[in-house]
């Protein structure tokens, strides 16, 4: 299984339903990505699941992206830094 989160601009019409975040349901919720399954040769067809997730738990993952993004590295501190 495959898991891939949106974290461009695309747009989304926001919907009733499930967060699969917070597990709660019946919020406003937006899809951010989708559960694909490998298509694993004869007999096996690939399936996608679409991911839906409240405004809430859509920030957070979105503040997660953006973290994996940043540099691992403190920006006052250099290689080769005589401090």
């Amino acid at each position: 299984m495959r898991l891939r989160l949106w974290a461009d601009d695309r747009p989304s019409i926001p919907a009733m339903g499930p967060c699969f975040m917070c597990r709660r349901g019946y919020l406003a919720v937006v899809a951010v990505g989708e559960l694909t399954t490998n298509s694993g040769g004869p007999g096996y067809q690939a399936l996608d699941v679409p991911l839906y997730a409240c405004r809430a738990c859509e920030s957070w993952l979105l503040l997660l992206g953006a973290d994996a993004q940043r540099s691992a590295v403190r920006p006052y501190v250099a290689t080769g830094h005589p401090h």
